[in-house]
């Protein structure tokens, strides 16, 4: 089985996805694929000037994040040859994520039209691989909240990179991944079920447990 916990920056993916973790460890064969665990050499600079960086960068997010997952899935396949236990994986943040960096930056005129046709063969060619393998996520858990809420818990994790960027660009990341439909629909299509979590007035456990009963319910644990 194959969950991804989605969401804007900020959101809670991290902690939830860790919460799970724990929680799904103790009977299964498990293995999470940290968002922190996929960095870009050339982050700073996209911080610096993003008009020039900015697909460079996107294009080796996306590039590392596609070999983490491939990594995964050979493991999954040698698991499989030698036990019948069931293999999990939680991605805290999926390949399918990156596509909604990738068109905010063209939106905003950061990538040129021209590399983001590029960027779209590679991307295309990826998600083709992902679907020949038959891989595709089978639970996509796009977690939401307010985005006073999501500006506060950037404020407090106070991480330097976080903080140098204005609000516009989270406003603008936040909107692609709520309200352009195109986004929510592209998800879909590339997914066995997508299932929208409102954190709103919830703990990171509540809504870890909310996971937990929707998979139950599923009989997938």
């Amino acid at each position: 089985m194959r969950i991804v916990i989605s969401g804007t920056v900020g959101v809670g993916k991290s902690t939830v996805s860790n919460l799970l973790f724990e929680e799904l460890k103790k009977n299964n064969q498990l293995n999470l694929l940290k968002e922190e665990t996929v960095r870009s050499i050339y982050l700073d600079y996209y911080y610096r000037n993003p008009q020039e960086w900015a697909f460079i960068s996107q294009l080796d997010f996306l590039l590392g994040r596609f070999k983490q997952w491939l990594l995964d899935e050979k493991k999954r396949e040698t698991f499989a040859k030698n036990s019948n236990k069931n293999y999990i994986t939680i991605y805290d943040r999926h390949f399918l994520d990156d596509y909604v960096f990738a068109e905010l930056h063209t939106i905003k005129e950061n990538i040129s039209n021209i590399n983001s046709i590029t960027y779209q063969a590679i991307y295309k060619e990826l998600i083709d691989k992902m679907n020949f393998l038959k891989a595709r996520p089978n639970y996509f858990f796009l977690l939401t909240a307010d985005f006073d809420i999501v500006i506060k818990r950037l404020k407090e994790r106070n991480r330097k990179t976080e903080q140098d960027v204005d609000l516009k660009y989270w406003q603008d990341l936040y909107y692609n991944y709520y309200q352009r439909p195109m986004i929510q629909n592209h998800f879909k299509r590339n997914v066995e079920k997508m299932i929208i979590i409102d954190t709103v007035n919830k703990t990171p456990e509540k809504v870890k447990e909310e996971i937990i009963s929707y998979l139950k319910k599923e009989q997938q644990i």
